[in-house]
């Protein structure tokens, strides 16, 4: 892990959202909601703020000071005034990799359980005399007995106990829940920004790639960052290789090589294609697949946009299961012969 991938090291284009969350801090909110795009670092900015609330040195600007017991606490994890309460298999996955590896999944869920045991914690005093931050990520995971177990705790809590609420833009965060947070918005980064950060962390032989994964990643580079690792970049160029192979390549031969693969890792690409494939047939521009505008203006030729449209609407349905699916092969020989069929005059 290099020194900018630690708690103190916010990307640029955080700072600013920082520096007004901490002038709220006279009369800081007993709720926040922080919304924005996926993968830009929300989780990251909550956390370093969560931070700068317990500091007990904090610098002239409010900022921790990464000295301090309280600092040393809190980025070894076991700060007695601090809780995270994230999907279950995720509460050490804050920050940076939690917004990373959420997007992959469909629908992470924060249970009842978890919210309950919230109460031992917010109903004592702080150990240190200060604030208490709560850190719940994403706040969309809150199933409903969850979101209902939460609310009162949520509008009057005791003590100097402060929620902050992480939660991505237009994501369905329960609206009992929404109505009793202040909303705090984190905007997307600057494109050159974005650029140089992913250039720095893909290392010289892939900088060169970097405005490709950003547009695929629609300009969020802790997503962009993600579809760059590995695993992603592997499951990137097998369907590169089949969009392109199909209708002339048979879908199921194609679908044998993905049933062995993370649906999670390769539906959403797909998804991505078909609507960048939609948008051509509309006479508009690739938007995620920029550099492929050829390949789908020559597919786009041997079909219709309501087809293409109609494929989407079910993609996305079905994309709900890919972590899960019953069959994983028969699950790809479905979405890849639906695919084919586009092309079917």
């Amino acid at each position: 892990m290099s020194s900018d991938d630690t708690l103190d090291a916010l990307p640029s284009w955080l700072e600013p959202s920082l520096s007004g969350l901490l002038a709220l801090r006279p009369s800081l909110p007993h709720a926040l909601l922080i919304q924005g795009p996926r993968g830009i670092g929300k989780g990251r900015l909550a956390r370093r703020f969560a931070q700068c609330l317990l500091c007990e040195s904090p610098l002239a600007d409010g900022r921790a000071c990464d000295r301090c017991d309280a600092c040393g606490w809190f980025v070894a994890g076991n700060h007695p005034d601090y809780r995270q309460v994230s999907p279950l298999g995720d509460e050490d996955a804050g920050g940076e990799r939690a917004e990373r590896t959420r997007s992959e999944r469909t629908r992470p869920e924060i249970k009842i359980d978890q919210i309950r045991a919230l109460a031992g914690f917010v109903g004592v005093g702080g150990h240190r005399g200060g604030r208490k931050p709560v850190l719940i990520d994403p706040a969309e995971g809150l199933n409903l007995p969850a979101a209902n177990a939460l609310l009162k705790t949520l509008e009057e809590p005791p003590g100097d106990t402060v929620f902050l609420l992480v939660a991505a833009q237009g994501a369905p965060v329960a609206p009992t829940v929404r109505s009793r947070c202040v909303p705090w918005r984190v905007p997307a980064p600057p494109a050159e920004a974005a650029r140089v950060w992913l250039s720095a962390r893909l290392g010289a032989d892939q900088a060169a790639q970097a405005a490709d994964w950003l547009a695929l990643a629609d300009g969020a580079p802790l997503r962009a960052l993600a579809l760059a690792e590995p695993g992603a970049a592997a499951a990137h160029r097998m369907l590169m290789q089949a969009v392109q192979e199909i209708p002339e390549t048979g879908a199921m031969r194609i679908a044998e090589g993905f049933g062995a693969q993370a649906a999670p890792l390769w539906v959403p690409l797909l998804q991505s294609w078909v609507a960048d494939l939609a948008r051509v047939l509309a006479g508009a521009q690739a938007q995620r697949f920029p550099g492929q505008q050829a390949v789908l203006q020559r597919l786009g030729q041997r079909t219709r946009l309501r087809r293409v449209a109609a494929y989407g609407s079910w993609l996305d349905q079905q994309a709900r299961v890919s972590s899960h699916p019953l069959n994983p092969r028969l699950y790809a020989e479905d979405l890849w012969l639906r695919y084919e069929s586009l092309f079917q005059r």
